[in-house]
């Protein structure tokens, strides 16, 4: 029994070094997420071997977009632009955090029907009809005082 145990690490640290040694690439936030051109202490999305994770994403039309549909719908379309760049598309998302602040026009609720009327334009369509796991949360957005309802994030795969 004590020698099926001892063949076990050198596989698992064999997987963990082979996992390890993958490149990391960062892509800096585009002029959409960084208006100001600030220097900051994220990317807007990193690769690890064909996986990408990108960073929250805001509309950046948010100021003429004044509800949780219209900001999530312009999140997407955003992502869609960035997605492309990178080679990607939104067939190829695998995974979507959707961070919803409270809405001062619904009494300080969030506005979940208002996301997925805006999410359900882009995933499940007959142009995008991928489903990706998705998780939803009520937060407070840091972006909130400036007007933003909903924030974004995601994980997109190259497939092979």
């Amino acid at each position: 029994m004590m020698i099926n145990r001892l063949l076990f690490v050198p596989v698992v640290l064999a997987g963990f070094v082979t996992a390890s040694a993958q490149k990391m690439t960062e892509v800096p936030l585009p002029a959409s997420q960084n208006q100001n051109n600030a220097v900051l202490p994220i990317s807007g999305a990193v690769w690890v071997g064909n996986t990408l994770y990108v960073s929250g994403w805001l509309d950046p039309d948010m100021k003429s977009h004044p509800d949780t549909t219209s900001q999530t719908v312009g999140i997407f379309k955003d992502l869609e632009k960035f997605l492309e760049t990178q080679k990607l598309t939104l067939r190829n998302v695998a995974m979507v955090r959707m961070f919803l602040g409270s809405d001062p026009a619904k009494e300080g609720k969030v506005d979940f029907a208002g996301m997925t009327a805006g999410y359900t334009q882009f995933f499940g369509t007959k142009d995008y009809p991928n489903k990706p796991a998705r998780t939803t949360l009520q937060v407070v957005l840091p972006a909130g005082a400036r007007g933003a309802l909903v924030e974004v994030d995601l994980v997109a795969v190259k497939l092979k």
